[in-house]
């Protein structure tokens, strides 16, 4: 049973990470809301490892000091470095908690622990965000810029598959640097000896600077996805169209004037083979996927197959990337609503008075 929960929570994070993630913090923030409040530090320190693990190495590499040892190598530590480094599963779930809980009732008790610890939650969000702009400045950052500044030179290299779909990912990216230039300072006036050198009315002018950065937020998670998305779209369209270009190569061409109904017939053969390549193609990747099944069914010493679980399901990366953009939609969606419907009973509330 308990293996069972487990493929089922690994294919889950693996298919919709963002809700998977949002949950699993939601419900633990909720838990350990005390604990944080009273052992902030602790948990400073805990969450900004990761990030140094992964920081130092880069700023080496950046000053010309190769760093042959990898601490996203290490078993488990490794895998939440990487998870560090993307944002669905850390940092973009805890700015959408904080961003939640001013739409949310605070009369409600498990919003109002959350809210406890809304401060405490802000600053650890900062690690994983850092942890993510750095590898986008340093790997992303200057060939998404080439779009704009060398259009011609960036549309030259053979992977890019479709200008859309790479116009989006760029403006996306680039976006991206503008996310992280309004982060900082809402990061860092999260700290209470800033809070209180700014003065209250100083720092809730500044704090509303919030909501726009939310709005990009969500543009720059979109833009990425639909901007893959159609580029790999793209690609499956060229790969295909070669593909019928060389089957149809491979047959001789003699149509004439004379020979109008050996055209036609032949024609008719290049459709022909073009569905039986299809077929077959398919047919292939079924009786691999056949293969494999059967090679892990098979138990080591013979007897009885194991039956299927989760880690035995496998969701394409289209269907994945589907997921991601209904899930954006979704949480920002509802968002929006519990903002708006939370406006206007304030003010129906203010006008009663």
């Amino acid at each position: 049973m308990i293996k069972v929960l487990i493929d089922l929570l690994g294919f889950l994070r693996t298919t919709a990470p963002l809700l998977v993630s949002l949950v699993i913090f939601t419900l633990l923030f909720i838990l350990l809301a005390k604990s944080i409040k009273k052992h902030a530090k602790i948990y400073y320190i805990a969450f900004s490892i990761p990030f140094l693990m992964h920081a130092v190495p880069t700023i080496l590499r950046w000053c010309g000091i190769e760093v042959e040892f990898s601490f996203t190598r290490i078993p488990i530590l490794g895998e939440i470095i990487r998870d560090y480094i993307h944002m669905g599963a850390f940092g973009h779930p805890l700015l959408i908690i904080i961003m939640y809980m001013g739409a949310l009732n605070i009369k409600n008790p498990y919003v109002k622990r959350l809210m406890s610890i809304r401060k405490e939650l802000s600053i650890i969000s900062g690690f994983p965000v850092f942890t993510h702009s750095l590898v986008r400045v340093a790997n992303n950052f200057p060939n998404s810029l080439k779009y704009f500044t060398d259009h011609t030179e960036y549309m030259a290299n053979p992977r890019v598959t479709s200008e859309l779909g790479a116009g989006i990912s760029s403006f996306s990216l680039v976006l991206g640097i503008a996310l992280l230039a309004l982060f900082i300072p809402l990061w860092i006036t999260s700290f209470d000896s800033i809070h209180k050198r700014m003065g209250s009315i100083k720092w809730k002018k500044l704090q509303r600077w919030s909501y726009g950065l939310y709005a990009m937020l969500f543009i720059h998670a979109m833009g990425i996805q639909v901007g893959g998305m159609i580029s790999r779209n793209a690609s499956s369209t060229n790969e295909n169209k070669k593909t019928e270009i060389v089957t149809v190569a491979e047959i001789p061409q003699g149509r004439t004037e004379q020979n109008e109904k050996s055209g036609k017939k032949q024609d008719k053969r290049v459709e022909e083979i073009s569905d039986i390549n299809s077929v077959q193609q398919k047919q292939n990747k079924s009786d691999e996927v056949s293969a494999l099944t059967s090679v892990r069914q098979q138990p080591a010493g013979g007897g009885k197959a194991r039956t299927k679980g989760f880690a035995d399901f496998q969701v394409s990366r289209e269907t994945r990337q589907i997921i991601s953009i209904v899930s954006l939609l979704l949480i920002y969606g509802s968002y929006l609503f519990l903002r708006v419907r939370k406006a206007v009973r304030k003010n129906k509330t203010r006008n009663n008075f």
